[in-house]
């Protein structure tokens, strides 16, 4: 139930404050996704992850690829093969795709573990960046505009690019 409150709570209070033009002067927002990609943490943290994974997806994407070739070759030989021979190789895709998925599925869950715990590293110099800069411009809110209830923010309100400069400049 709080969960459903909370973007509402959000989009009514940025209502609240956009309603006033001296107060909205004091809002601006940071794009987080932008801040990971675009920071010096960001990307030795995308370094680290790409380093650690790339040679472990290599082999699913051959097995992806394989699997398409068998289902395609069943496919343009299903007319000339008996039932039997169809089923056998029916079962054998379908154990190779179970197979897959299962041990992709592992992966996925590794990487997305470490992409948590690479995130954690940035969170910490992203808010004092993001404070050192909302002080600086004396910004009353901070916005991260992919949570849900801002329905409208002006350009002029990304903060996205200082921060990562402060950010940047506090981990030289």
């Amino acid at each position: 139930m709080i969960r459903t409150a909370a973007p509402v709570l959000v989009a009514g209070l940025l209502t609240a404050l956009l309603a006033f033009d001296a107060v909205a002067e004091g809002v601006a927002y940071v794009d987080m996704q932008r801040l990971l990609q675009d920071s010096q943490l960001g990307q030795a943290a995308q370094a680290r992850l790409e380093e650690r994974f790339s040679d472990k997806q290599q082999p699913f994407a051959e097995e992806e690829m394989e699997i398409r070739r068998l289902q395609q070759n069943l496919e343009r030989d299903k007319p000339l093969m008996s039932r039997a021979q169809v089923e056998k190789k029916e079962q054998e895709i379908k154990t190779r795709i179970e197979k897959f998925e299962k041990e992709a599925g592992a992966l996925q869950q590794e990487l997305l573990k470490a992409q948590q715990e690479e995130g954690v590293k940035i969170l910490e110099p992203a808010r004092k960046a993001v404070v050192s800069v909302a002080q600086q411009r004396k910004l009353t809110v901070v916005f991260e505009p992919s949570q849900a209830g801002i329905l409208y923010l002006d350009e002029k309100a990304d903060i996205t690019d200082a921060v990562i400069e402060a950010m940047d400049a506090a981990t030289r």
